[in-house]
């Protein structure tokens, strides 16, 4: 019965590991969605032309 109980210890943490790698991937694609509107944003954005700078 030992082996069994190692086993469902081990079986505990793949399934913790994969959850929290789940969350982190769900963040990540967020965050490149977010990337992708503010490259688009800037991109749509006229440049400014450079003027005398101070100092």
């Amino acid at each position: 019965m030992a082996g069994r109980k190692g086993n469902n210890k081990m079986q505990n943490m793949m399934t913790q590991f994969s959850y929290n790698h789940r969350k982190l991937d769900a963040r990540l694609t967020k965050i490149r969605k977010n990337a992708d509107e503010l490259a688009k944003m800037l991109d749509s954005m006229p440049l400014k032309k450079e003027g005398k700078k101070g100092k």
